[in-house]
């Protein structure tokens, strides 16, 4: 019999995989980790009748699931207002206190796919008084009518300890940040993408009004005009140190003339001393381009700056003309790039990733044998993916030098 950590690592990499993951449950011995992913989510339909099927479920004797799951997940919460009315689903919200007891494995809840303009503020407040035992929120392609209406939400549950954000919007900015909650320090930011940059503006606006300085451990950085990168620069020096996932997109408000300075200004990295990962999105390449022969030698230059030890990921997205081909690629500095990843402290670098918005005319083949010519002592890690238009590169440690 193999040790349960190798079922447990099989589990894991099939994660998913979701037919994998059944096809393994039929194993006895990889039954509890297929049961881990498998049932880690539990989407909670917002009517009374529901949760009430919902509760007999969970309390028969027959159940076997309710360990393993660690996730109650909210969708569209505007479409059951609609469908079932708002008494019912307040009454479906007061029976989840009796759901919740009986997973004692739940520690986080998503709130997704919901438009906030659409819901009544009786059922946002009694939703969320319920959520108070949850440590970690996770919001993911949300509206607000105000900026004011996310904050109040996340300060009203004492007990976080992370915070996921994805794809949110809001129509105003609301009150000022002076005038809104904090959250307490202890909480892990993690940012991962907002629609507008002016939404992000506002974000970090009002977490660097945060003392002391708030952890965020991933970070969109994608500003759209030079306000917001006033902002988002102030708040990306404050919380550097505390960084490990970063993607930032290039600054595609300012016009041929000012795009020099605004690179030089756009983005500081010499204090994310514990960046793990990093992610380039929106680089043009356009042959004969000024904008381009700007872009090229400051994307090598970014990596310059990085002092962290620990950096094991960099992926690249370049925006191709409709019509390019992988000529294209000439525009960039690969012999910059390739010398900056050689560097010492990168001597964790596992994988590097290159996603193109392809044209037309563009042969994957002849740019995945461009970037192995281009980068010759990565040369024995290339690797290209089953992607058409991506191109990843693996490596061992013990390929830096």
């Amino acid at each position: 019999m193999l040790p349960a950590e190798i079922f447990d690592t099989i589990g894991d990499f099939l994660y998913d995989d979701r037919h994998s993951l059944l096809a393994c449950g039929l194993c006895r011995p990889l039954l509890p980790s297929t049961r881990y992913h498998l049932f880690s989510d539990l989407s909670v339909q917002l009517s009374a009748q529901r949760v009430t099927s919902l509760t007999r479920i969970i309390k028969s004797t027959c159940n076997t699931i309710s360990p393993y799951v660690q996730r109650v997940v909210f969708n569209d919460l505007a479409r059951w207002v609609f469908v079932a009315g708002v008494s019912d689903i307040e009454c479906a919200i007061r029976k989840m206190p009796r759901v919740l007891s009986m997973l004692p494995a739940a520690r986080c809840v998503r709130i997704s796919n919901t438009d906030f303009e659409h819901v009544p503020q009786e059922i946002i407040r009694c939703l969320v008084s319920y959520l108070h035992p949850f440590v970690n929120l996770e919001l993911h392609s949300l509206h607000f009518y105000r900026f004011s209406e996310f904050a109040d939400l996340v300060c009203s549950l004492p007990m976080l300890e992370r915070v996921e954000l994805k794809r949110l919007t809001w129509t105003h900015n609301g009150r000022g940040v002076s005038n809104l909650g904090r959250v307490s320090s202890h909480v892990e930011w993690h940012i991962l993408e907002l629609r507008h940059g002016k939404n992000l503006r506002d974000l970090a606006e009002w977490l660097g009004a945060h003392n002391p300085t708030p952890i965020i451990r991933s970070f969109y950085y994608d500003a759209t005009s030079q306000s917001e990168v006033y902002q988002l620069r102030n708040l990306l020096r404050r919380i550097a140190p505390s960084l490990r996932y970063l993607q930032f997109s290039f600054p595609v408000f300012a016009d041929n003339r000012s795009k020099s300075d605004t690179l030089r200004n756009f983005i500081d990295l010499q204090e994310c001393t514990s960046l793990r990962s990093l992610r380039y999105k929106h680089i043009l390449l356009m042959p004969d381009d000024a904008v381009t022969t700007m872009i090229s030698p400051w994307v090598s230059q970014m990596l310059s700056q990085i002092p962290s030890d620990s950096l094991e990921d960099v992926g690249f997205e370049f925006m191709l003309p409709n019509s390019g081909d992988e000529t294209c690629l000439k525009e960039l500095d690969w012999s910059g790039i390739s010398s900056a990843l050689s560097r010492k402290e990168f001597r964790y670098l596992r994988s590097i990733q290159f996603n193109m918005s392809a044209g037309t005319a563009f042969n994957s083949a002849c740019a995945t044998n461009y970037i192995l010519d281009r980068m010759p002592n990565f040369k024995h890690a290339l690797r290209k993916s089953a992607r058409p238009t991506r191109i990843h590169a693996y490596f061992a440690s013990v390929g830096i030098q």
